[in-house]
């Protein structure tokens, strides 16, 4: 077991863990992606997502912006019967809430990336962790960058929840020094 991997031993897990968190995403789409999924995170397990990961790309065009931005009160009311999704209402609109953000997002600051890069200085950082014990869930950073989130109109993304993002999204380099898997050492496929 990699003690890296949250001492989890799902495959599911374990194959995420090894091939895609951390790993430095810097597509647009993939990007979004992966923040709207995180939104569904928020009081779940990430395993209980990563499960409903294929589900939740058939409910929501693959994560196209562009669609999620039109998509109706009437939609929402079909994704509530959608199977192998979260049937919240609440966090199904956030998602369109986030498309739309997006947009904003990308008028304001060009690209979605070059937003969310910026607040480590288009550059990762390495947390430098040598022991589990030493993982933090937050700081001052992703405490800003939820606000401003917030700000285009994305919701359920507090602090501790855009922390776990810019991990998994490898703005924050939270791979165990010795794990096998640090984007130091490992080229993974990063999150798809």
């Amino acid at each position: 077991m990699n003690e890296c991997a949250f001492g989890t031993k799902d495959p599911v897990y374990i194959h995420y863990h090894d091939e895609s968190w951390g790993h430095p995403l810097y597509d647009n789409l993939k990007l979004f992606k992966l923040i709207a999924l995180e939104s569904q995170h928020a009081g779940l397990s990430w395993l209980t997502i990563l499960k409903k990961k294929s589900s939740y790309e058939q409910a929501f065009y693959q994560f196209n912006p562009a669609q999620i931005a039109q998509m109706t009160s009437e939609d929402i009311d079909r994704l509530m019967v959608f199977p192998n999704i979260i049937h919240n209402r609440k966090k199904l609109e956030a998602i369109v809430n986030q498309a739309k953000g997006y947009f904003e997002i990308e008028k304001v600051y060009g690209s979605f990336s070059d937003f969310l890069w910026s607040y480590v200085d288009f550059q990762p950082i390495d947390c430098g962790y040598t022991n589990p014990s030493e993982r933090v869930t937050v700081d001052a950073r992703a405490t800003e960058l939820s606000k401003k989130l917030k700000q285009f109109g994305f919701k359920f993304l507090g602090p501790v929840t855009v922390y776990s993002f810019l991990e998994a999204a490898g703005l924050y380099n939270a791979h165990l020094q010795s794990c096998p898997f640090n984007p130091k050492y490992y080229n993974g496929k990063g999150f798809e």
